[in-house]
C-alpha cells in the first residue's frame, strides 16, 4: 500500500505505506579500495558517476567514519530502472551495510538508518528489509508486529513491467497538480491498514495513490490492471511505476494464466519474475 497525503513544508510528500522485500534483486559485491571509489555495473544504462546512490552512500559513510577509506563496487543489475521497485535505494542501503561490515561494524542499524535517510526517503527501509510501515516522507520505519509479518513472509507474487519507465519526480508532479483530490487523508490510510491487521485479507490492503494519475498517461498500465482485476487477480502498481505486481492466491488465477494476459497486452519483451515476500 502506498498512500500519499500531500506536500510538506520541506517540499517532500507525506505518505503512509506498508512495504515488504521480495526474494529477487540486484547483487552488489563490495571491496576496500585504494585511493578512490569505483563502481562497475553489468547494465550500461546505469550512471557510474557521483550521482549514483551507491557512490553517494560511500561518500556519506566516509564522512561519518571520519577516515579516508574507499571502496570498489560491482553491481549485477537485475532490477529494472524506473520501475518503482526501490532498486537504487536498495543498492544504497545494502552498500551501507556492506561497507559497515568491511570497516568492522562501527555503526549500529539505527545509525545506518540516519545515514540512509540522507540519501533518499525510502533508503532506510532497505537497511533491514523486514515488513514494515513507512511514514513521514518515507524515512520513518516501524516494523510490523511479528504475527502480521509472519503471515506475509513466503506469500508468492509475480512482478511484471512494460518496456518503458516512469520518472518518479514526474509522478509526484502529477499528484501535486491534481491536489487535493489526488491525495488521500491520513485517517483513511490508517483505517485500511488497521482493517488488514485485524482481518488479514492482503488483497483488501492494495492501494496506490500513483495508480490513477500515472495510468491516465500510461494507458497500457491502467488497462492491463483493470483486465487482470476483472479476471480475479489481486494486483497493483508498485511505487510510482512502471512495474506492477500480482498476488498468487490459492483461489485465484495461476501464474501461467496471469503471464499469458500480461504478454498478450504488453508483448514478449516484458520484465517478468515470479518470487515471494521475504
Amino acid at each position: 500500500m502506498l498512500s500519499v497525503h500531500g506536500k510538506r513544508a520541506d517540499g517532500f510528500h507525506a505518505l503512509t505505506s506498508l512495504v515488504v522485500a521480495v526474494g529477487f534483486g540486484d547483487t552488489l559485491t563490495i571491496r576496500l579500495n585504494g585511493a578512490e571509489d569505483v563502481l562497475h555495473c553489468s547494465d550500461p544504462v546505469v550512471p557510474l558517476g557521483p550521482e549514483n546512490l551507491i557512490l553517494k552512500a560511500a561518500a556519506a559513510m566516509r564522512e561519518r567514519f571520519g577516515r579516508e577509506v574507499f571502496f570498489e563496487f560491482a553491481l549485477d543489475k537485475r532490477i529494472p530502472i524506473g520501475a518503482g521497485l526501490g532498486g537504487g535505494s536498495g543498492n544504497a542501503a545494502v552498500a551501507l551495510r556492506g561497507m559497515n561490515q568491511l570497516l568492522g561494524v562501527p555503526f549500529s542499524n539505527p545509525e545506518l538508518y540516519e545515514i540512509a535517510a540522507e540519501l533518499g526517503s525510502d533508503c532506510p527501509f532497505f537497511v533491514e528489509s523486514t515488513p514494515a510501515l513507512m511514514s513521514g516522507r518515507g524515512e520513518v520505519i516501524e516494523p510490523l508486529v511479528a504475527p502480521v509479518a509472519a503471515c506475509l513472509r513466503g506469500k508468492r507474487v509475480v512482478l511484471f513491467r512494460p518496456d518503458f519507465a516512469v520518472e518518479t519526480p514526474w509522478a509526484y508532479e502529477c499528484l501535486a497538480a491534481g491536489a487535493p483530490g489526488t491525495y488521500e487523508p491520513v485517517p483513511k490510510a490508517a483505517a485500511r491498514i488497521e482493517r488488514y491487521i485485524q482481518q488479514g485479507a492482503l488483497a483488501n490492503l492494495l492501494y496506490n495513490s500513483f495508480e490513477v494519475p500515472v495510468g491516465q498517461k500510461y494507458l497500457a498500465i491502467s488497462t492491463l490492471l483493470e483486465q487482470l482485476r476483472d479476471a480475479g487477480v489481486a494486483c497493483l502498481m508498485s511505487g510510482s511505476g512502471s512495474c506492477c505486481f500480482a498476488l498468487l492466491e490459492k483461489n485465484g488465477p495461476a501464474a501461467g494464466e496471469i503471464e499469458r494476459i500480461v504478454r498478450d497486452a504488453w508483448g514478449e519483451t516484458i520484465f517478468w519474475v515470479e518470487t515471494s515476500i521475504s
